[in-house]
Parts: structure tokens; sequence; C-alpha cells
């Protein structure tokens, strides 16, 4: 499982996102630097409107707040820049905008003596949440990155002689160090169980210990149905990119950006998840998918086929990371450990 491949294409993946990210907080920082040179003002609101243009996302409505003041003894009006991309298909979203703005209100703005028709709101002088967001989800990309490239592999604990757990109590990760030494160790399940109940944890914990395992065996067999979920995932990520692209566009340049690649985290985790074997992942998914399903159907009335596609696809990939969950961990049911006439009930 553990293919220079799939670790190769997770650390691209991560580093574009790093790289994008980075690209995006640098841009905000330097459009609040050059401002630092320009000249704060008084100035005064004169016409405030909405115009409507027709584009290839349909209509596209504008803002347009102009505004009046004085540079070195010369009065001007020019329209104020309230955002690097101020047109939007949202018209209660740019009447939000321009809320504050009344014709002959007196406001703080920010101009550029060089270019006077370069005016932006006076608050435009500060960095917003937008580049302290998208520095951090650099950073955390960069880390991912560098993680998938450094880690070694997982491999599993080896004994060379049966190990006796003693009998006094042991801490949540002992538990969990011993479990996967004596499940390593070739011993069954229904005797880990019995040798670790009533140490320090409770049985529904030590159960769930037992069967969130990854036998190397099972993962070996496996290994394709689980490539198939991370190409899955990594798909997933694509689109989800691209749409939080067109979501987050009608808010502004940056926040698409932000939303575009905070859309693709969660099926990056997953894949991550799949990658490293963890049952999280897989029950995450299932609980994701079910918790979805009802907004899937919203839009059934206005377009009954394309949402009868979609659920269609979303069942079917609902179905088959079940079925790679029961083959890698078959001691589940749901996202809990099997049960048997109220006994935790393990295979091997």
């Amino acid at each position: 499982m553990k293919t220079f491949l799939l670790r190769t294409v997770l650390f691209v993946v991560l580093f574009f996102f790093a790289l994008l990210f980075f690209a995006v907080s640098l841009s905000s920082y330097k459009e609040v630097d050059e401002t630092k040179t320009w000249q704060k003002l008084n100035a005064t609101v004169g016409t405030v409107s909405i115009s409507e243009e027709v584009s290839s996302k349909g209509m596209t409505y504008c803002p347009l707040v102009n505004v009046a003041f004085e540079l070195n003894g010369q009065q001007y009006t020019y329209p104020l820049e309230i955002a690097g991309r101020p047109c939007r298909t949202s018209l209660e979203s740019v009447e939000r905008s321009i809320a504050t703005f009344r014709e002959g209100k007196v406001i703080e703005v920010l101009v550029d003596p060089a270019q006077p028709g370069r005016v932006k709101p006076g608050t435009f002088s500060s960095l917003d949440g937008a580049f302290y967001i998208s520095a951090f989800l650099a950073t955390l990309a960069l880390i991912g990155a560098a993680a998938v490239l450094v880690l070694p592999g997982r491999k599993p604990v080896k004994l060379t002689r049966r190990e006796h757990v003693s009998h006094s109590n042991l801490s949540k990760k002992e538990v969990w160090q011993k479990v996967r030494e004596l499940l390593a160790a070739g011993t069954a399940k229904s005797e880990v169980f019995s040798q670790l109940s009533g140490r320090g944890v409770k049985d529904s914990h030590l159960a769930y210990f037992i069967a969130s395992y990854a036998d190397p065996i099972r993962c070996d067999e496996h290994d394709r149905k689980v490539n198939i979920l991370i190409t899955i995932m990594l798909a997933q990520a694509l689109i989800a990119f691209f749409l939080g692209l067109n979501l987050g566009a009608g808010m502004g340049p940056t926040a698409k950006w932000v939303v575009g690649v905070s859309a693709t985290l969660i099926p990056l985790l997953l894949a991550w998840g799949f990658y490293n074997h963890r049952v999280g992942a897989y029950n995450a998914y299932i609980l994701l998918a079910l918790v979805q399903f009802p907004r899937s159907l919203e839009g059934f009335a206005s377009n009954p086929a394309t949402t009868t596609v979609a659920l269609a696809i979303s069942i079917v990939i609902l179905a088959f990371v079940w079925y790679v969950r029961g083959k890698v961990f078959p001691d589940f049911a749901f996202v809990y450990p099997r049960k048997v006439k109220g006994k935790y009930a393990f295979t091997g």
C-alpha cells in the first residue's frame, strides 16, 4: 500500500495547495502593503448605484460608489474600489457591500498620490481575515506535504516471542500499544480481548482498538480496492476545488481561492486516512454521506434527472466505501465494533 506513486500524488497535491495558499496570502499582503504610501483623506459620497451586466454566468450586478475629495488643492471625483472583484451574481451580496455608503456621507479613503483615480476605503490599510486564513492553510498544507515525503511507512510490529501481559492497570495509550503488539505477533483477537479486558479501559474502547487494527495481510490483499478509494477521493477533491471557486467568486477574488481550497480539505483528509489504513476515515465518510443524503434530495423537484444521477453516484460510492471497510476491518457493524448476543465478536 505504501507505494511510491501514492506518496508522490499526495505530496504533489498538498504542495500545490501550499503554493496556491501562499500566493493568495502574498497577493493580499502586497495589496495592503502598497497602500502604506497612500494618503488618507476625507471624502464625500456622491452617487451610489448598482448596474446590471449579462455575462457567461448570467446576470451580474456591479456596485458603483463615486466619492469626491481634495488632493493637493485640486478637487477629484472617482469611483471607490470597494473590492478587487466587486461585480457579483448575487444582488443581495452587492447591496450588502454598499449598504454603509449613503449620498452625502463623509468617509475616510486612501488615495494613491501618483494616481488619484485609485481610491480605496480607509479600512483597507489593515490585513483582513482572508490573509491569516490562507497563510495558516498554506502552512498546514506544507507540513502535510513534508510529512508525506519524510515520514516512513507504518510497519507492523513483529515479536520474536509471545509476550505475557501483566495484571496491572494500563493507560489507553498502553492498551492500544499492547493490542498492536499482540495482534502483530499472531495472537487471536478474542484472546487479546480476554487478556486486556478490565485493565484500565472500558470494554467498548478495547473492542474498538482491536477492531480498528489494520492487519498487514488484509491490507495487502485489498490493496487495489483501497487505491481505487484514494483515487475517488482525489477526484472529489478536484471537483470540490472548482465548485468552491465558483461559490467563492461571488465573495471576492481572495475569497474564491480560500473557499475553493478549503472545500478540498475533507476529501484530502479522507484520502490520507485511506492511505494510512485508518478506520476513522471510513466511518467519517459513511457518517458524512448519510448526513448529506437529505440535502441531495432538495433539488429533485426542479431538476429530477440530475438529482437522481448524483444521488445514485453517491450511493454507489458509499456502498463501495462500506464494502472496502468490511474487507480491511471486518469487525465493524455500522461505525461500532460488532456484537453478537450482547458480546463483542471478532474474526480470526
